[in-house]
């Protein structure tokens, strides 16, 4: 069967002659087009083998451009028939990534061998690409972890099992060091493990992960894991890599004893995190989510405030549920825009979408074998709703642009800080996805309604930042403490720990001051140095002619001397990030 060929050439004459030698030699031109979005819509169409087409033609968009989205789009082979050779026409045409590159004139046996040349090379490129494809398919339909790594250990590639272990997306990981995204723990000790990937690469033998290794995920929370290390080589046998394999580990975790919840009052050890349970309100919250976790229960409703700590929970009851060796996944449905949040729930295939070059795993199938949290569960849309009330009541789903059913076997926790019987009768959330859902409710109180967890909380918040921050604070002062009481915390627990991470920051003496504590005050920010006389005095005695660069100038100046230097602690200070603050020291040569 004769190659089917588009000619793309603004002058007539040239493209006429192109069609009777093509026609003449054999092969089937499909159409003649003199511009870029008629080349596009003819290829849409016709879907020929190969563009033959001009750098310079008609339009906006240039022979180079419509390339590259001939071949990006449709997979077809191109090649350029140019009278320009000059190395500008020609580095801009590389953009392409054309099969050739004619010079005019020409001859006839010239432009039928770069032709044949252009389509054996592509065919070539398809069946290569098509191979990749499936062994790629093949890594992603497992449920074992893969993890490669280059010749310097650093990310290459991530299985969509790799991206449920870790919490990190392919797409985040790639070009990341390893120890970055793949961190391991002694599980005895809890002190990082190096991944043995050096003499995997400068030896290039076999090797295991070790013993009681545990896995971090990116959340905090760590599972017992246990795989190779295989080297990975090039065609001239040298080693270019290592691929890791790895999955759940036979031997049962170490978990915290059923009594550990009433024995000890303030911190309970689970995984990578602590919970505070000094109130007998909290203390009983526990106790039901830990029977709910030990349960068959598939679906498992978290209800309460915003900051109440629904995330630790759903993490707690992970923890202790018979699917605990396997992933915990979670995505906030109202972080994610709606054209986005079903691709990332259920996944899609290539072509499903414009961008959709590659088939994606989605949270639901990087799920199964553990637990799934859906965070604000109410801000679902109702499309979705429906889609998900299927997956709850047949363990079933199609990912976006598929034809076959996927099976999925995860348990579903959902949260909410909004009351879904509201948003039943504003016609916002399904009657019946709420019962679907509502199998078992587990109830968190509000921060104001167990003070009795308020300073247990502190305290705990007060040692992760004294290890984070590098400071020598013992704790919190009776004055503070009795302030801390006093307050009613409409924010909950996450308005509490940011409370104390500012006053961390800004502390000077040992304990925490009543002093430094703001709260019930958002975007009030303390004098950067010396008394609130003095600013304004400083105010009044300031030159107004200064410029605002000067001003701000200063600011960073004072917030670093308050800070003695430390770039995290001044980034509170002044209510900005850390990477913002870098970028004005150097915009203003600070050190």
């Amino acid at each position: 069967m004769s190659a089917r060929i588009l000619i793309v050439e603004d002058e007539r004459i040239t493209a006429e002659d192109l069609r009777d030698i093509l026609t003449t030699l054999g092969y089937s031109v499909v159409a003649s087009v003199s511009n870029g979005p008629d080349a596009i819509a003819l290829a849409e169409e016709t879907k020929p083998d190969l563009a033959l087409m001009d750098i310079q033609i008609n339009g906006v968009m240039d022979g180079t451009e419509t390339a590259r989205i001939l071949r990006e789009r449709f997979n077809m082979a191109i090649v350029f028939l140019t009278a320009h050779a000059h190395p500008t026409t020609v580095s801009r045409a590389k953009f392409a990534e054309p099969l050739g590159y004619i010079i005019k004139p020409f001859q006839e046996g010239e432009l039928r061998a770069s032709i044949e040349i252009a389509l054996h090379k592509h065919r070539v490129d398809l069946n290569t690409l098509g191979k990749s494809e499936l062994f790629a398919s093949t890594l992603r339909a497992i449920s074992e972890g893969v993890v490669c790594v280059d010749r310097v250990e650093c990310i290459a590639f991530l299985n969509p099992a790799a991206e449920g272990w870790t919490g990190w997306t392919a797409r985040e990981a790639l070009g990341r060091p390893v120890g970055e995204v793949f961190r391991l723990l002694d599980a005895a000790s809890g002190e990082g493990v190096e991944t043995p990937l050096w003499r995997v690469l400068g030896e290039g033998s076999l090797d295991d992960l070790g013993e009681s290794i545990l896995l971090l995920h990116r959340s905090g929370n760590s599972q017992p894991i246990a795989g190779s290390i295989a080297p990975l080589r090039d065609h001239q046998g040298n080693v270019s890599g290592a691929v890791i394999a790895f999955g759940r580990a036979t031997v049962e975790p170490r978990s915290v004893p059923a009594e550990a919840i009433l024995e000890i009052e303030t911190n309970v050890g689970v995984g990578g995190f602590k919970m505070v349970a000094a109130s007998p309100a909290m203390k009983q919250v526990l106790r039901f989510a830990r029977r709910v976790a030990e349960s068959e229960v598939s679906t498992i409703l978290i209800e309460g405030e915003s900051g109440t700590g629904k995330d630790i929970v759903a993490q707690f009851i992970h923890h202790f549920g018979s699917r605990r060796l396997g992933p915990f996944v979670a995505i906030n449905c109202a972080a994610i825009p709606e054209n986005l949040l079903e691709s990332e729930l259920f996944g899609y295939e290539k072509g499903a979408f414009t961008d959709a070059r590659a088939p994606k795993a989605g949270i639901l199938e990087m799920a199964s074998g553990g637990t799934i949290f859906l965070d604000e569960i109410g801000e679902m849309p109702l499309i979705l709703q429906a889609k998900l009330l299927r997956v709850l009541e047949e363990q079933k789903f199609r990912r976006l642009g598929g034809v076959r059913d996927i099976q999925v076997d995860a348990r579903v926790l959902a949260a909410t800080n909004c009351k879904l019987s509201e948003a039943i009768e504003q016609g916002k959330f399904r009657l019946d996805l709420y019962y679907r859902l509502n199998v078992i409710q587990v109830f968190l109180p509000a921060l104001r309604d167990r003070k009795e967890d308020v300073l247990p909380l502190a305290e705990n918040f007060v040692r992760l930042y004294k290890l984070k921050f590098k400071r020598e604070i013992q704790g919190i002062s009776n004055a503070a403490g009795n302030v801390l009481l006093e307050y009613d915390w409409p924010g909950n627990v996450r308005e509490l720990r940011n409370v104390i991470e500012r006053a961390m920051v800004l502390e000077d003496s040992n304990w925490i001051q009543a002093s430094s504590l703001h709260v019930g005050s958002p975007g009030s920010n303390p004098p950067l140095n010396g008394s609130a006389n003095e600013s304004a005095n400083d105010v009044e005695e300031a030159n107004f002619t200064i410029s605002v660069e000067e001003i701000e100038r200063k600011l960073l100046s004072k917030a670093l001397l308050k800070a003695a230097g430390n770039q995290t602690r001044a980034a509170v200070i002044l209510g900005i990030t850390r990477d913002t603050l870098r970028y004005k020291m150097k915009k203003f040569s600070l050190r």
